[in-house]
């Protein structure tokens, strides 16, 4: 049995360009709820500073994950947040609860 991957991805951008990062994201999930693997993959926005979103997935395994970064879906919102200057930071999660 695989051990599930727990992702929190931070993504920053300018308030300018929040609206146009927020579809971007929202698409990718729409895309991202379809795949096999996943099993969570919730997206919110910070409520205090415009322009910063965060991206909570749970994936059944390292090779659903890494299908997940190779998918058209996901290198369309990388390409994205490259090419409009966002920060990205990625944080893999070990969850302490043991139901998660």
């Amino acid at each position: 049995m695989s051990e599930s991957i727990h992702i929190l991805a931070l993504v920053t951008i300018a308030e300018e360009k929040a609206a146009q990062l927020e579809k971007a994201v929202q698409v990718c999930a729409g895309h991202s709820l379809k795949e096999e693997a996943c099993q969570r993959y919730e997206i919110s926005r910070d409520a205090e500073k415009k322009g910063r979103f965060m991206v909570s997935e749970i994936w059944a395994s390292k090779d659903g994950f890494e299908t997940h970064l190779a998918s058209k879906h996901f290198g369309a919102l990388a390409g994205f947040i490259k090419e409009h200057g966002a920060e990205l930071e990625v944080i893999r999660q070990q969850p302490l609860h043991p139901a998660s």
